[in-house]
Parts: C-alpha cells; sequence; structure tokens
C-alpha cells in the first residue's frame, strides 16, 4: 500500500474541486509529514520493509485514510468545530499504530 494518498485520490474522496489540486498537493505533503511525526516512526509500503526497521511501521489504509481527513482540515472548507473534529479523528485513526518509545 503506498504510504500517502495521490492529490487525485484526495480530491476525490473529499469530493473537492479540481481546481484546487495544487493546494491539495501541498496539503498531501503536509498531512503526510505530521503523521509520520505523530506516529514517531517510518512508513514502509510492505510488512518486510517495516519489520527490517526498527521504527518501521507498514502502512495501512487507515493511515492512508486519516492522512486524507488531515488533508480536508488543511484545505477543506470548515469551521473550527469541523477542522477540530476531523483532526481528532484522524489522530485516532492514527494512534494504534504510534510507535511511543521504541
Amino acid at each position: 500500500m503506498p504510504i500517502k494518498p495521490t492529490p487525485e485520490e484526495a480530491l476525490l474522496r473529499l469530493r473537492l474541486d479540481d481546481s484546487l489540486l495544487d493546494d491539495v498537493a501541498g496539503a498531501v505533503n503536509q498531512a503526510h509529514a505530521q503523521a509520520v511525526a505523530f506516529l514517531d516512526g517510518k512508513l514502509y509500503e510492505t510488512p518486510a520493509e517495516a519489520d527490517a526497521d526498527l521504527r518501521g511501521i507498514e502502512c495501512t489504509p487507515d493511515i492512508v485514510a486519516a492522512q486524507i481527513l488531515l488533508v480536508d482540515v488543511l484545505v477543506g472548507n470548515n469551521d473550527d468545530r469541523a477542522r477540530e473534529s476531523k483532526s481528532k479523528a484522524a489522530y485516532n485513526m492514527l494512534r494504534p499504530h504510534r510507535r511511543m518509545g521504541v
């Protein structure tokens, strides 16, 4: 599984206008960086790659979905309450994969 969503995938899943492609592309990179920082490890596409690195984390569909939620927080048309709720949901999705002190 890819370690981050494509901008096109994020546009489609978030139902955003195609004119936001450049904004979404930047937000995908930022959301990926936020997820990796929170997870405190490096994302890999396969279990074998993740197992070869002590801090490795296999990327799963919920990790990609959390990144898409973070993209929505960054570029979506949300009020403060929606941004907070989506951000919290994204981090709750990431939490089970977090490497805490490993």
